[in-house]
Protein backbone atom coordinates (compact mmCIF):
# COMPACT_ATOMS: atom_id res chain seq x y z
CA UNK A 1 0.00 0.00 0.00
CA UNK A 2 2.80 2.08 1.11
CA UNK A 3 4.73 1.84 -1.97
CA UNK A 4 1.57 2.32 -4.50
CA UNK A 5 1.05 5.93 -2.60
CA UNK A 6 4.52 6.88 -3.09
CA UNK A 7 4.30 5.83 -6.55
CA UNK A 8 0.95 7.55 -7.26
CA UNK A 9 2.91 10.82 -5.59
CA UNK A 10 6.19 10.22 -7.75
CA UNK A 11 4.13 10.08 -11.16
CA UNK A 12 2.31 13.34 -10.38
CA UNK A 13 4.96 15.38 -9.72
CA UNK A 14 6.33 14.34 -12.46
CA UNK A 15 3.96 15.30 -14.27
CA UNK A 16 3.41 18.60 -12.90
CA UNK A 17 7.31 19.32 -13.86
CA UNK A 18 6.98 18.02 -17.34
CA UNK A 19 4.38 20.60 -17.25
CA UNK A 20 6.08 23.52 -15.53
CA UNK A 21 9.15 22.68 -17.59
CA UNK A 22 6.92 22.48 -21.02
CA UNK A 23 5.58 26.24 -19.97
CA UNK A 24 9.02 27.61 -19.66
CA UNK A 25 9.97 26.35 -23.18
CA UNK A 26 6.66 27.14 -24.90
CA UNK A 27 7.38 30.08 -27.86
CA UNK A 28 7.73 33.73 -28.12
CA UNK A 29 5.32 35.34 -30.06
CA UNK A 30 6.16 38.60 -31.63
CA UNK A 31 3.14 40.75 -33.60
CA UNK A 32 4.98 43.54 -36.43
CA UNK A 33 2.31 45.75 -37.96
CA UNK A 34 3.28 48.23 -40.70
CA UNK A 35 6.52 48.89 -42.30
CA UNK A 36 7.99 46.23 -40.54
CA UNK A 37 10.42 45.24 -43.35
CA UNK A 38 13.49 45.98 -40.99
CA UNK A 39 12.38 42.56 -39.07
CA UNK A 40 14.47 39.82 -40.42
CA UNK A 41 13.80 36.25 -40.11
CA UNK A 42 16.81 36.08 -37.11
CA UNK A 43 16.05 39.28 -35.91
CA UNK A 44 14.55 37.10 -32.59
CA UNK A 45 16.09 33.67 -33.11
CA UNK A 46 13.38 31.22 -31.56
CA UNK A 47 10.41 33.39 -31.51
CA UNK A 48 7.69 33.18 -33.59
CA UNK A 49 6.98 36.84 -35.67
CA UNK A 50 3.00 37.01 -36.75
CA UNK A 51 1.78 39.73 -39.05
CA UNK A 52 -1.61 39.34 -37.69
CA UNK A 53 -3.08 38.18 -34.79
CA UNK A 54 -5.44 35.13 -36.34
CA UNK A 55 -7.31 33.52 -33.67
CA UNK A 56 -4.80 34.69 -30.74
CA UNK A 57 -5.05 36.91 -28.47
CA UNK A 58 -3.43 40.12 -27.63
CA UNK A 59 -2.49 38.55 -24.52
CA UNK A 60 -1.05 35.56 -26.08
CA UNK A 61 1.87 37.56 -27.52
CA UNK A 62 4.96 38.57 -25.99
CA UNK A 63 6.25 41.26 -27.89
CA UNK A 64 4.20 44.17 -30.09
CA UNK A 65 5.31 45.74 -32.69
CA UNK A 66 4.12 48.92 -34.47
CA UNK A 67 6.10 50.01 -36.96
CA UNK A 68 4.56 53.82 -38.74
CA UNK A 69 1.05 52.35 -38.91
CA UNK A 70 -1.39 54.86 -37.77
CA UNK A 71 -3.84 53.91 -34.76
CA UNK A 72 -6.88 54.10 -36.23
CA UNK A 73 -5.37 51.46 -39.04
CA UNK A 74 -4.65 49.06 -35.71
CA UNK A 75 -6.76 45.92 -35.64
CA UNK A 76 -9.64 46.35 -33.65
CA UNK A 77 -8.53 44.05 -30.92
CA UNK A 78 -4.99 45.48 -30.62
CA UNK A 79 -6.47 49.39 -30.10
CA UNK A 80 -8.92 47.82 -27.92
CA UNK A 81 -6.32 45.97 -25.65
CA UNK A 82 -3.15 47.93 -25.88
CA UNK A 83 -2.95 49.57 -22.92
CA UNK A 84 -4.50 46.73 -20.90
CA UNK A 85 -1.74 44.36 -22.45
CA UNK A 86 1.01 46.36 -21.44
CA UNK A 87 0.16 47.53 -18.22
CA UNK A 88 -0.90 43.51 -18.24
CA UNK A 89 3.19 42.71 -18.61
CA UNK A 90 3.71 42.82 -22.68
CA UNK A 91 6.27 44.56 -24.19
CA UNK A 92 6.04 47.10 -27.38
CA UNK A 93 8.31 48.52 -29.80
CA UNK A 94 6.83 51.87 -31.31
CA UNK A 95 8.92 53.40 -34.48
CA UNK A 96 8.50 56.59 -36.02
CA UNK A 97 7.39 57.85 -39.08
CA UNK A 98 4.60 59.96 -40.94
CA UNK A 99 1.94 57.54 -39.63
CA UNK A 100 3.12 57.32 -35.75
CA UNK A 101 3.06 59.10 -32.93
CA UNK A 102 1.46 62.63 -32.84
CA UNK A 103 1.07 62.05 -36.85
CA UNK A 104 -0.03 58.70 -36.17
CA UNK A 105 -2.88 59.39 -33.76
CA UNK A 106 -1.05 58.16 -30.35
CA UNK A 107 -2.36 61.05 -28.24
CA UNK A 108 -4.87 57.90 -27.51
CA UNK A 109 -2.97 56.05 -25.75
CA UNK A 110 -0.42 58.79 -24.26
CA UNK A 111 -0.27 56.97 -21.13
CA UNK A 112 1.71 54.34 -22.84
CA UNK A 113 4.32 57.00 -25.23
CA UNK A 114 7.33 57.09 -23.68
CA UNK A 115 7.96 61.01 -25.56
CA UNK A 116 5.73 63.41 -25.16
CA UNK A 117 3.88 64.27 -28.01
CA UNK A 118 3.16 68.28 -28.70
CA UNK A 119 0.75 67.66 -31.70
CA UNK A 120 -0.33 66.20 -35.01
CA UNK A 121 2.15 66.43 -37.67
CA UNK A 122 5.15 65.95 -35.96
CA UNK A 123 6.80 64.06 -38.58
CA UNK A 124 9.73 66.41 -39.95
CA UNK A 125 12.94 66.82 -41.11
CA UNK A 126 15.79 67.90 -39.40
CA UNK A 127 19.51 68.81 -39.79
CA UNK A 128 21.61 66.00 -39.88
CA UNK A 129 23.94 65.31 -36.94
CA UNK A 130 25.08 62.56 -35.32
CA UNK A 131 22.80 61.45 -32.65
CA UNK A 132 24.15 61.68 -28.88
CA UNK A 133 23.56 58.24 -27.02
CA UNK A 134 22.02 59.36 -23.48
CA UNK A 135 22.28 55.78 -22.31
CA UNK A 136 25.11 54.29 -24.18
CA UNK A 137 25.52 51.19 -21.80
CA UNK A 138 21.73 50.21 -22.43
CA UNK A 139 21.60 46.73 -23.69
CA UNK A 140 19.42 48.04 -27.45
CA UNK A 141 22.53 50.51 -28.03
CA UNK A 142 25.11 47.04 -27.62
CA UNK A 143 27.63 47.15 -30.74
CA UNK A 144 25.63 50.21 -32.59
CA UNK A 145 26.88 53.10 -34.18
CA UNK A 146 23.93 54.99 -34.79
CA UNK A 147 23.61 56.96 -38.41
CA UNK A 148 22.46 60.89 -38.76
CA UNK A 149 19.20 61.15 -38.67
CA UNK A 150 17.73 63.04 -41.22
CA UNK A 151 13.88 62.65 -40.44
CA UNK A 152 11.88 61.89 -37.03
CA UNK A 153 8.61 62.71 -34.83
CA UNK A 154 9.74 65.73 -33.21
CA UNK A 155 8.27 65.23 -29.54
CA UNK A 156 9.25 66.27 -26.05
CA UNK A 157 11.27 64.06 -23.38
CA UNK A 158 8.89 62.94 -20.72
CA UNK A 159 9.45 62.76 -17.37
CA UNK A 160 9.84 59.52 -16.05
CA UNK A 161 10.50 58.10 -18.95
CA UNK A 162 14.18 56.60 -19.40
CA UNK A 163 16.18 58.53 -22.45
CA UNK A 164 18.61 56.90 -24.73
CA UNK A 165 19.38 58.34 -28.12
CA UNK A 166 18.98 61.95 -28.76
CA UNK A 167 19.12 64.12 -31.69
CA UNK A 168 21.98 66.35 -31.67
CA UNK A 169 21.12 69.84 -30.69
CA UNK A 170 17.33 69.02 -30.73
CA UNK A 171 14.86 70.65 -32.83
CA UNK A 172 15.72 74.19 -31.98
CA UNK A 173 16.40 74.84 -28.26
CA UNK A 174 14.86 72.37 -27.66
CA UNK A 175 16.22 68.48 -26.81
CA UNK A 176 14.52 65.87 -29.53
CA UNK A 177 14.69 61.97 -28.04
CA UNK A 178 15.26 59.78 -30.38
CA UNK A 179 15.09 57.02 -28.81
CA UNK A 180 13.35 56.29 -25.19
CA UNK A 181 11.96 53.65 -22.33
CA UNK A 182 9.19 53.48 -20.26
CA UNK A 183 7.86 51.12 -17.88
CA UNK A 184 4.00 50.96 -17.64
CA UNK A 185 2.32 48.48 -14.95
CA UNK A 186 4.34 45.47 -15.31
CA UNK A 187 5.19 46.19 -18.85
CA UNK A 188 7.36 48.24 -20.97
CA UNK A 189 7.14 50.31 -24.05
CA UNK A 190 10.25 51.09 -25.92
CA UNK A 191 9.71 54.29 -28.53
CA UNK A 192 11.64 55.06 -31.52
CA UNK A 193 11.66 58.42 -33.20
CA UNK A 194 12.46 57.62 -36.59
CA UNK A 195 11.61 54.91 -39.51
CA UNK A 196 13.91 52.13 -39.16
CA UNK A 197 12.66 51.32 -42.65
CA UNK A 198 14.85 54.22 -43.69
CA UNK A 199 18.00 52.86 -42.49
CA UNK A 200 18.74 50.05 -44.84
CA UNK A 201 21.72 51.06 -45.47
CA UNK A 202 23.19 51.30 -42.09
CA UNK A 203 25.83 48.90 -40.64
CA UNK A 204 24.57 48.25 -37.45
CA UNK A 205 20.69 48.69 -38.20
CA UNK A 206 19.84 44.81 -37.52
CA UNK A 207 21.88 44.29 -34.45
CA UNK A 208 19.81 47.07 -33.22
CA UNK A 209 16.79 45.88 -34.18
CA UNK A 210 17.96 42.26 -32.94
CA UNK A 211 19.07 43.79 -29.72
CA UNK A 212 16.15 45.88 -28.96
CA UNK A 213 13.73 42.19 -29.30
CA UNK A 214 16.10 40.31 -27.56
CA UNK A 215 15.14 42.67 -24.39
CA UNK A 216 12.04 43.20 -25.35
CA UNK A 217 11.44 39.59 -25.04
CA UNK A 218 13.47 39.02 -22.01
CA UNK A 219 11.46 41.63 -20.15
CA UNK A 220 8.34 40.47 -21.17
CA UNK A 221 5.88 38.60 -18.74
CA UNK A 222 3.65 37.15 -21.66
CA UNK A 223 4.86 33.34 -22.82
CA UNK A 224 2.95 32.52 -25.85
CA UNK A 225 0.47 29.61 -24.97
CA UNK A 226 0.93 26.18 -27.16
Amino acid sequence: MKIRIGLAVLLTVTVLLVGVAAAAEAPRTILALGSADFISADAAPGAEILSDLGSRTLHEVSVVVLANIAYGNLPAPVAQELERYVTGGGTLLLTGGSQAFGSGGYQAVSSLIPFLIRGGGDWRATPFKPPIAIQPGHPILAGVTFLSVGNLNDTNPRPGATEILRASGGQGSFPAPLIAELGSGTGRVIGVAFDLSEFSGMRDRDLFVRNTLTYLLGASRIASPR
